[in-house]
């Protein structure tokens, strides 16, 4: 057991996965943006899939390197805060100049697994509210 306190710590590993970043752009949720990139990689269950990333800093050599405490490099990194899931879907298309891309629509994520609800039946004032079975 680790006893060791990570807060506001972690680690990068060299990535031996056939992970290959496909894709890069930017989405808008709840009228804020962020810079996104897509990695194509495999499930669980081995199926292909593109896993959404997004930028939350950056890092660039440490040109003032003083000695072996001293950090490699040095950069900026956003606090993120989880305030609950969205749904995404996707849609390939075409420039008018030919440039294929992907626009991405987020919406408020429901339990409801359909897409597509089926409407309601509209009603009809003068037989729905009529319709009481009084014989007159």
């Amino acid at each position: 057991m680790n006893n060791r306190d990570n807060t506001n710590s972690g680690i990068l590993f060299q990535n031996t996965d056939d992970w290959k970043i496909v894709q890069q752009g930017k989405i808008n949720l709840k009228g804020e943006d962020h810079r996104i990139i897509g990695v194509t990689r495999k499930n669980k269950d081995g199926q292909p899939i593109v896993e959404l990333y997004r930028a939350i800093g950056t890092l660039k050599a440490n040109d003032d390197k003083q000695g072996d405490k001293s950090p490699d490099a040095k950069g900026v990194v956003n606090v993120i805060s989880d305030t609950g899931a969205m749904t995404i879907s996707a849609w390939r298309e075409k420039s008018d100049n030919g440039n294929s891309y992907t626009s991405l629509k987020a919406r408020e994520f429901t339990n409801d697994q359909s897409s597509e609800k089926k409407p309601s039946p509209p009603i009809n004032p003068v037989t729905d509210d009529l319709d009481d079975k009084i014989p007159f």
